[in-house]
């Protein structure tokens, strides 16, 4: 193992804790400081539109000027984002707090993947670098389970105490990076802001140049549209069902992330069908048992269907990953990358505030439902990406995962 490799592992794995440490009572937190249903979604529809507008320009940062001082960044921006939404008393506190951990957020996309992959190629490491990021993903994972369990049990005695435990956390993390993260010297101030236009002009046009990209940036743009308000409201609903204290979201989100784990397992579906049959098929599983989900007016059955559902995520994450790095270079790997990133936090952003109106008018299930149908209407447009040009890997090009996530709300998958 190289040292590369150790650092990433240690960094990447605190980041993570840290990053997805609020998610089981981030909902729940947002209702504790008076928001309503609609101010709840409008303040994670901040947060993604903030993510939207710096995803790309910040890639290019972390391609021009700078895997290491773009990831230092992230950390400082995150710590005092944290901190602040410890302080939060109503609406333009989290808002405030959310800009802030937004800029923060796009520092980090891709370039501590980034990083890694140019350090360890730097010393001499030449093999395949997926199982190097499964093993990562896998640490990433193992330490949100934990740490979602923690956050419910101090959030049960003070919704403050977890903000302030991961602003902390950041801010070591950061120290952590600092002293062991290495990176050579980067390029003159001017030169580096003229390249970062250029990365983002090249980045835009490659993209465009693809239909493949084109097509799976629109499909995860509509897939967040219609499931990253669903993710918003599940805590609050299955709570409210079940009748018990906030310390049951923390197994809740242990079960959601198990259920995305094993769900990895039905790549083997691969070897028999085709890439866009595969996610066709999950796009119709994941809105069927939404919908049931949605029906359910006990804690049993609506906890199955929930639970049943996010089994695709382990599927079609991984599936779409492996179309956008089958057509990224490495020079523009991060750039080209964000770009997807970026299409899933706009169409997140948007459908926060579209769906949030009908939670806030009609309820958790009436939202439910109508992101169970817009996912069923999304299932034949998958079948188009098998129809594309085959792929084509360009020579010298690294498969990095960079996952379209929202911070806080939805659990990444594998």
């Amino acid at each position: 193992m190289t040292r590369t490799e150790r650092t990433y592992y240690l960094v990447f794995g605190l980041y993570s804790l840290w990053a997805w440490f609020i998610a089981p009572v981030y909902p729940l937190f947002l209702q504790s400081r008076g928001l309503d249903p609609l101010e709840v979604n409008l303040v994670l529809a901040t947060y993604l539109i903030v993510v939207f507008a710096f995803e790309v320009p910040t890639g290019a940062v972390a391609d021009v000027l700078g895997r290491k001082f773009s990831f230092l960044l992230s950390c400082a921006m995150r710590t005092v984002a944290f901190g602040l939404y410890a302080m939060a008393d109503g609406f333009t506190d989290c808002v405030v707090a959310e800009i802030i951990d937004g800029i923060g957020t796009t520092l980090a996309t891709g370039a501590l993947d980034a990083w890694a992959v140019d350090g360890m190629r730097s010393e001499g490491d030449d093999r395949p670098v997926d199982r190097f990021f499964a093993r990562g993903q896998m640490l990433a994972r193992a330490v949100m389970i934990v740490g979602g369990v923690v956050c419910a049990y101090l959030a049960a005695v003070d919704f403050a105490i977890p903000w302030w435990l991961a602003s902390a956390g950041f801010g070591s993390t950061g120290v952590i990076a600092a002293l062991t993260m290495h990176e050579p010297p980067i390029r003159s101030a001017a030169e580096g802001r003229d390249n970062v236009y250029k990365a983002m002009r090249e980045g835009f046009a490659a993209v465009r140049g693809v239909p493949a990209l084109v097509l799976v940036c629109a499909l995860t743009g509509a897939s967040f549209f219609a499931l990253v308000p669903a993710h918003m409201l599940w805590q609050p609903h299955l709570s409210a069902l079940s009748g018990e204290g906030i310390w049951l979201v923390g197994w809740l989100w242990v079960a959601l992330n198990l259920a995305a784990l094993g769900g990895s397992a039905l790549l083997r579906l691969l070897d028999r069908f085709d890439r866009g049959r595969v996610l066709a098929i999950a796009a119709l599983w994941r809105g069927c048992l939404l919908g049931f989900a949605a029906t359910a007016t006990s804690f049993a059955p609506a906890l199955s269907g929930w639970l049943l559902q996010e089994v695709t995520s382990g599927l079609s994450e991984p599936v779409l990953q492996a179309w956008m790095n089958e057509h990224v270079s490495a020079d523009r790997r991060a750039t080209v990358l964000s770009i997807r990133s970026m299409a899933g936090t706009l169409g997140g952003g948007l459908g926060l505030i579209a769906i949030g109106f009908v939670a806030r008018d009609h309820g958790a299930r009436a939202a439910w439902a109508v992101s169970a149908v817009l996912v069923l209407l999304s299932a034949p447009a998958y079948l188009l990406l098998s129809r594309l040009k085959a792929p084509v890997v360009p020579a010298g090009s690294i498969a990095v995962p960079v996952e379209p996530v929202a911070a806080k709300v939805i659990p990444p998958a594998i």
